[in-house]
């Protein structure tokens, strides 16, 4: 990956981040908050530089992106939503980049499998270990389910419906190997 496409994928990274954190502050309804309808493209750019580059450069990826996010992200939100979320997403990201990885080994020719399993398992993770961080004795344990059933629910949905944004980003625009003369 060029220094130039590391720095800008980072700067979008660093960006959801931000973006979702602040917007967690703001509800719905009783049951999600703005921030989770955006996060789940986090897990779609993921997705995508995983499927063109190898994993060491798209953990750089992440790496760089959490720490653009930190201090941004302590500023705009409340600061357990912020430790919670820049915790979650730097071990969260990489179990899903770990995830894709091995399932484009073992399934190399099934691209939805590796961009839908990937993700629906590591949001899961994500979304548990987000509020439990962020929210524990200071809501309800009831209130937190409720949450995490609804946020979750969510990046599923959003899960599947960027199948078809991962294969025009990652499979269509892929570029094909030369031929050998």
């Amino acid at each position: 990956m060029s220094k130039s496409k590391l720095y800008i994928s980072s700067l979008i990274f660093a960006i959801l981040i931000i973006v979702s954190n602040y917007l967690m502050q703001f509800y719905i309804n009783d049951w999600l908050a703005y921030g989770a309808i955006v996060y789940p493209f986090t897990f779609l750019l993921t997705d995508v530089l995983s499927e063109k580059y190898n994993k060491k450069d798209v953990f750089r990826v992440v790496w760089i992106g959490s720490i653009v996010a930190i201090v941004p992200t302590i500023m705009i939100a409340d600061y357990r939503i912020a430790i919670a979320s820049i915790a979650t997403f730097f071990i969260v990201q990489q179990f899903d980049v770990s995830i894709f990885h091995k399932l484009k080994k073992m399934y190399p020719k099934l691209w939805w499998v590796r961009n839908n399993v990937s993700t629906i398992i590591s949001q899961f993770f994500d979304t548990v270990m987000f509020y439990t961080l962020a929210f524990a004795f200071i809501m309800p344990y009831e209130k937190i389910v409720m949450l995490i059933i609804g946020d979750y629910t969510i990046k599923v949905v959003m899960a599947l419906l960027d199948t078809p944004a991962f294969y025009l980003l990652a499979v269509k625009m892929k570029p094909k190997p030369k031929p050998i003369r």
